[in-house]
């Protein structure tokens, strides 16, 4: 007996093997996405890893068993590689719906950014497996098949009938209609959840078998769309009759053109931002050189209502509907899966249905990317959408479409100039919505930034980012010194271009005059500029805040989403500070507050940045709950709690989640059944005229 054990054992070395290889991988790869060397339900990948050594058993020779774990091994590797890569890019873990953006995804992934900890380790494990097996292959005796293949094919069908059953005890309480287990779930959003592998088994299954939406009680669904209307706060109205212009600052941060947030109560808020390159000055030295290079964000600032807590942890897609539509249904791309979809109470179509008002929207990136050129005319209800394609035919003198092809990025600066008749027209009342690109990340060197790269050589923040080897009597050129270093050069130059389109934005509206009145256009304008998303990429926001989930300090973790919003009503002249917690789906709502405009709201899951109210997010694409507090996949589980956030704030945020998933569940039903369409959409422009003629 004990003879036999050890001829098993001797004679299946390769599957050994095998096994810890694939094992090192798995856990590693789960270990560089959420810094734990474990899975809390391994059972997928296990199972699967089971089917993986029943067809090892079954092969009669080393060298066949040799390559075919090499196989299977590569495969592991490079499946993990690519989640890994996504999970370094945008923070998010594989979903069903991801699947919807692999033609766009590449599109913008400009170098690979290989984690160099998953690759080392994978990678010297497979070659040792490599190496040592093919050298006791000589000395092993020769391994007898276990598995008939009629085994392997029965084995096969009991995992998938396995795989079954696990998606559906894990997903059996799950309903699209009905989120509110979500708060209790006990699923951190990461990946030591089920593993890599694991979890994108789970996904597939889950998309594939639980993603229909009961429709439920129709006449229910009805009533709860018009069971509550707005609040009107002291703002209400101060910009009624006024045009909208709404920019979306792609991976906009404070700290593109601040050295601290101060106004927000925070003295040390960007450590590893530009006072890197000022170690001797004070903050308020450092801002008179700010102020010079970004005088356009900073008249933007010192003229606005600006809200210094206004956060947002989602990905652009997500925050542009959140800025037009005020809500996001779950377990999809709004764009992808309902862009033929009738949504009344989007702005484009609430402003058209009141009032007449054409919208446009403009982005200087690819037109067919996110599927805005079906998304925002169809759905959305803008009159027309225009991207970087048509302006560079249009414009070819003043657009140039860098594409991404030569690693450069649009210029939001030209996409401004080029359109600015269809954005800001003199003889109509409009609605723009403005998708910007410059600063979208990764953020590398650009050749189109050299302009600015010498701005901020000239200022003296360029002197910290030069490479070490930078030698000026070799090359007296110091951009090339900047090449190749830390993003956030990079990010500043980007900021500088933002500054530049903001700037342009003002000049048309202040020279084009509305001859119905004789006045610029900035005296009747109500203009929003956001964040749409912490800068995320190559962990930019996180190393300049130096914030990082788990670190013990005295820093609010949710400040890593800590965003701008600045709203310019008018020809405004000062600041109007707002310090409660704000996030994106505040935007619609206060957008109809300052305009004048009653609406329904019980869809909207945010409210009026002037009321009393406060928010919280739930972050679809990143399964997170946040507020300026806490950070929470479950309640039973907070990730971050600030010192303050007592018993009864935790409460209260509890009870906020439970009416947040409960619009969020009415909303799925909405979206899914295209419930507002035909008839319903006349009744709900019928109501809402009603609503505001009184």
């Amino acid at each position: 007996m004990k003879e036999k054990l050890l001829y098993f054992i001797k004679s299946n070395f390769i599957i050994w093997g095998f096994w810890a290889v694939m094992l090192i991988i798995e856990l590693t790869g789960v270990c560089v996405t959420s810094g734990k060397f474990y899975i809390r339900n391994p059972l997928m990948f296990l199972s699967l890893m089971a089917i993986f050594t029943a067809v090892l058993f079954s092969i009669k020779s080393h060298r066949g068993r040799y390559w075919c774990s090499f196989a299977l091994m590569l495969a592991l590797f490079l499946i993990d590689l690519l989640f890994i890569i996504v999970y370094e890019l945008s923070g998010a873990t594989f979903d069903f719906s991801m699947l919807k953006l692999r033609g766009d995804a590449m599109t913008i992934v400009e170098s690979i950014p290989v984690n160099f900890a998953y690759a080392a380790a994978t990678g010297l494990s497979i070659s040792a497996f490599m190496v040592l097996s093919n050298y006791y292959m000589k000395k092993a005796p020769k391994p007898k098949r276990i598995m008939p293949y009629g085994v392997i094919a029965g084995l096969m069908a009991l995992v998938l009938v396995f795989h079954g059953s696990m998606a559906y005890v894990e997903n059996r309480n799950y309903n699209p209609a009905d989120l509110s287990n979500r708060l209790y779930s006990g699923d951190s959003g990461s990946y030591s959840d089920r593993g890599i592998v694991g979890n994108f088994v789970d996904e597939l299954y889950k998309g594939a078998f639980f993603s229909k939406v009961p429709l439920g009680d129709a006449q229910e669904l009805e009533d709860y769309i018009y069971k509550t209307t707005n609040t009107p706060s002291p703002m209400f109205g101060k910009a009624e009759g006024y045009n909208l212009i709404t920019v979306l600052g792609e991976s906009f941060e404070w700290f593109s053109f601040m050295a601290n947030l101060t106004d927000a109560g925070q003295t040390d808020s960007y450590p590893n931002g530009f006072r890197l390159s000022f170690p001797d000055k004070t903050d308020a030295e450092i801002e008179v050189i700010l102020r010079k290079l970004y005088p356009n964000l900073y008249r933007l600032y010192d003229t606005s209502v600006v809200g210094l807590n206004h956060h947002s942890r989602e990905k652009t897609d997500i925050s542009e509907n959140h800025s037009i539509i005020g809500n996001y249904p779950t377990d999809c791309l709004l764009n992808y899966d309902y862009p033929e979809n009738t949504i009344p109470y989007s702005v484009p179509n609430v402003l058209n249905s009141l009032y007449g008002v054409e919208s446009y929207s403009f982005h200087d990136g690819e037109y067919t990317f996110y599927n805005r050129s079906k998304h925002h005319e169809n759905a959305l209800g803008f009159k027309k959408y225009k991207a970087s394609e048509q302006m560079a035919e249009e414009k070819p003198d003043v657009f140039t479409d860098y594409g991404w092809s030569n690693n450069e990025h649009n210029l939001d600066s030209q996409m401004i100039d080029a359109c600015h008749e269809e954005m800001f027209p003199a003889d109509r009342r409009f609605n723009t919505y403005i998708t910007t690109i410059s600063m979208h990340g990764q953020h590398d060197f650009r050749s189109n930034f050299e302009p600015y790269y010498r701005q901020l050589i000239d200022a003296g923040i360029a002197q910290y980012y030069y490479n070490d080897d930078y030698d000026p009597e070799e090359d007296p050129d110091p951009i090339d010194a900047l090449k190749n270093n830390n993003p956030f050069i990079h990010y500043a130059a980007a900021a500088l271009e933002f500054d530049k389109a903001i700037g342009r934005i003002f000049h048309w509206l202040e020279t084009t005059i509305n001859p119905a009145t004789n006045e610029p256009l900035i005296e009747n304008t109500l203009l929003v500029v956001f964040g749409d998303h912490n800068a995320y990429y190559q962990s930019l926001g996180d190393n300049v805040k130096q914030l990082y989930l788990g670190d013990h300090n005295d820093r609010n973790y949710t400040d890593l989403y800590r965003v701008p919003l600045m709203i310019h009503v008018g020809n405004q002249t000062e600041q109007i500070k707002i310090e409660k917690f704000t996030c994106t789906t505040d935007i619609v709502p206060t957008i109809f507050d300052l305009l004048g405009i009653n609406f329904y709201n019980n869809i909207n899951f945010g409210s009026t940045i002037f009321g009393d109210e406060e928010s919280i997010i739930y972050s679809r694409a990143y399964n997170k709950f946040i507020t300026d507090k806490l950070f929470f996949s479950s309640i039973n589980n907070i990730k971050y709690k600030s010192p303050d956030a007592d018993e009864e704030y935790i409460k209260t945020v509890e009870e906020k989640a439970k009416v947040l998933l409960d619009k969020t569940s009415h909303v799925n039903r909405i979206f899914y059944y295209d419930f507002l369409s035909g008839d319903r959409a006349e009744t709900y422009y019928a109501r809402l005229k009603e609503l505001n003629s009184k």
